[in-house]
Formats: structure tokens, sequence, C-alpha cells
């Protein structure tokens, strides 16, 4: 409850927000990209047609339209499927992420299960601490080798008296 008295001033502020503003500047800009879709798509129409004007002066009208419907079906084509293989990836990596969450999930849900526990007691505390500090060494432990192995500098071209 003292939590909820606590979120009340920063709740009652966001609840204050000028709702008629924000819908009215969301309003102006539906407005303004519905224009300016609509004048790309005329600009595109334009276009099109100009490429099928001039293609028809060299291989007639039908085959110019052929050509354009053909280009755009390809376009389409090629379209769908990079969106197909989007989403396949997409599906793939929301799997791998579900699989690795839940083990995540379920690792954090055992640890906030025993922090009571732990809490209570000093000795599970400093052995919980330890046990992790033990965890953080041994998963750099690769890099921590290479620091403290070093090989000894070999002798210097300079300091050598046959270079």
């Amino acid at each position: 409850m003292l939590l909820l008295t606590r979120l009340a001033p920063l709740l009652a502020s966001f609840a204050a927000m000028d709702v008629g503003q924000f819908v009215s500047r969301l309003r102006r800009n539906a407005v303004m990209y519905a224009l300016v879709l609509l004048l790309s798509l005329t600009a595109y129409g334009a276009l099109v047609a100009a490429a099928a004007v001039v293609m028809a002066e060299e291989i007639g009208a039908a085959g110019a339209l052929l050509v354009v419907a053909g280009a755009a079906l390809f376009l389409a084509f090629v379209l769908l499927l990079a969106a197909r293989l989007r989403a396949r990836a997409e599906e793939k990596r929301r799997k791998q992420a579900a699989v690795d969450g839940g083990s995540r999930a379920l690792m954090a849900t055992a640890a906030l299960s025993v922090l009571p526990v732990v809490v209570k007691s000093r000795s599970l505390a400093i052995l919980a601490v330890a046990g992790g500090l033990g965890y953080l060494a041994m998963r750099n432990l690769d890099s921590v080798s290479r620091m403290l192995h070093r090989p000894p500098p070999g002798p210097r071209p300079e300091d050598d008296p046959r270079y």
C-alpha cells in the first residue's frame, strides 16, 4: 500500500497529460502522412506511365504494358519472398529466446525463492557471495589465465648483437 501512495503523484501527473493536444497532434500527423502517401502514389503512377509510353514507342503499347506488369509482379514476388524469409528467421529467434528466457526465468525464480533463507543466515549469505564470485571468476577464467601466464618477452633485435 505504501508503494501505491508513493506512485500516486506520478500516476496523477501522467493522467493529467493534455490528451486533447495529443489527439489533435495525432490527427494532424495522420492527415499529413495521408497526403504524403497520396502524392507519392501519384508520382509513382506517373513514373510508371512515362516508362510505359517510352517503351510503347519501341515495342508497342501492349508489349510495354506487359513488361510493366511483369516487372511489378516480379518485384512483388521478391518482396513477398523477403518478407517470408524474415518472418521465418524472426520465428526461429523468438523460439530460441523463449528457450533461453525460460531457463533464465527458472534460475531467477529459484534464486528469489531461496533469498529469504539466505538473508536470514549470515553464513549462507557469505557462501552465496563466495559462490557468485567463484562463478564470475570461472566465467572469465580464460582472460584471467592469459593475463597471469604471459610468456616472458624474448630478446629484442636492438639488444642482440647478431642483428
